[in-house]
Order: C-alpha cells, then sequence, then structure tokens
C-alpha cells in the first residue's frame, strides 16, 4: 500500500488545533468533487445558453404569454361589460389578437383593412372621431345591435350572431388604436372617410 493510499483510508488530523477544534487533512471524496465541479459547468453552460447567446426558451415569455391567456379568458368571462372593462380587454394582446381575426374576416369590407373607411360604405374607425358614440359601450353596442341612421336601417346589421365574446374582442381591437379619454363624436357629414378628397 503507498503511503498516499494511507493516509486516505485512515482519517489523519492537522497538528493545528483553534478554539479546541482540530480538522481531517484527507482528500475530498471523488463522488463529492464531481458535483461540485458538474454544478459550476453546468451554471456557466446554463448562463451562456440563457443570458448571453439566448438559444434557451425564456420562462419570463411563456409566462406573460400564459398570463395574457389567463387574463383573456377571466376578461371573456365578464358578463356585465363596461367601459373600464372593455378599455382593460384592448390592453390584452390575445383578446385584441382575436378581435383583429374577426375584423379581418368580416369588418374589412366596409372599414378597410386599415380601419381607413371606405365612402359610402362605412366609417372610418382609426382616427379619435366617431359618429355613433364615443364610448367602449357605445361601440360594443353597435356592433351587437346594428346602426339605423333616422329611422332606417344601414349597411350594418345587428351581429349578436358572433356573441359576447367575439363583438367584445372586436370592440378591444378598435379601442387598442385608441388612447382612453381621447374618442371624440363627430356629425355624420363632417366624418374625415366620407368627405370628399
Amino acid at each position: 500500500m503507498t503511503e498516499d493510499q494511507d493516509r486516505d483510508s485512515q482519517p489523519v488530523i492537522m497538528p493545528h488545533s483553534y478554539d479546541g477544534i482540530q480538522e481531517y487533512d484527507q482528500s475530498l471524496p471523488n463522488w463529492w468533487l464531481f458535483t461540485l465541479f458538474g454544478s459550476m459547468a453546468f451554471a456557466f453552460l446554463y448562463w451562456m445558453a440563457c443570458f448571453v447567446t439566448e438559444t434557451a426558451a425564456d420562462d419570463r415569455v411563456t409566462l406573460n404569454a400564459e398570463l395574457d391567456a389567463l387574463e383573456a379568458r377571466q376578461l371573456a368571462a365578464v358578463k356585465n361589460l363596461d367601459d373600464a372593462t372593455l378599455w382593460k380587454m384592448s390592453r390584452n394582446t390575445q383578446t385584441v389578437a382575436e378581435g383583429q381575426a374577426v375584423y379581418n374576416s368580416l369588418c374589412f369590407t366596409c372599414h378597410a383593412p386599415n380601419l381607413a373607411g371606405i365612402k359610402g360604405l362605412g366609417f372610418r374607425l382609426n382616427d379619435d372621431l366617431w359618429v355613433h358614440g364615443n364610448t367602449p359601450t357605445a361601440i360594443f353596442n353597435n356592433i351587437s345591435e346594428g346602426i339605423t341612421f333616422e329611422g332606417k336601417p344601414t349597411g350594418m346589421a345587428a351581429q349578436k350572431v358572433l356573441g359576447t365574446g367575439r363583438i367584445a374582442a372586436v370592440t378591444a381591437f378598435l379601442l387598442s388604436t385608441q388612447k382612453e379619454g381621447s374618442m371624440k363624436t363627430a356629425l355624420r357629414k363632417d366624418e374625415p372617410s366620407q368627405l370628399n378628397p
């Protein structure tokens, strides 16, 4: 048996003492060293992947997406929609995306894909002038119930078949282009998309 093997197999106490405490003078076990250096290597690789190269998935992105989805489900479940709730929905990315999808499939034919309106068909929706009510609940009701002008129906029929959730999502999409409190009422004849160029 060599001297090193003998030294490792039997406890060797160092000759000094501090406060009556003596310490062993032996090599650390291999499993302990493997754990130490392995965790150091893992920490370095994790740091490189997550913070330097950003090749690993960021948990914050996933968490924010899940929180948005949760908030969208909670907002969709609200029975009595008021202005504050509709404004809150307009700040939820998932609700706005759903509303934009519905708008792009149904509403763009009259109001244009960029919300600029089409003369003779639909009013502009991308400015702060609103002909048929300038509150979120008025917009919601206009989509839901349709619009009449001087007792006659206009081209926009009631969209109740969409359901409250989708109507609220479209309203949220329209509100996402507005600043809260900046929407004004405009006369029908003064609406910019209906004026001659």
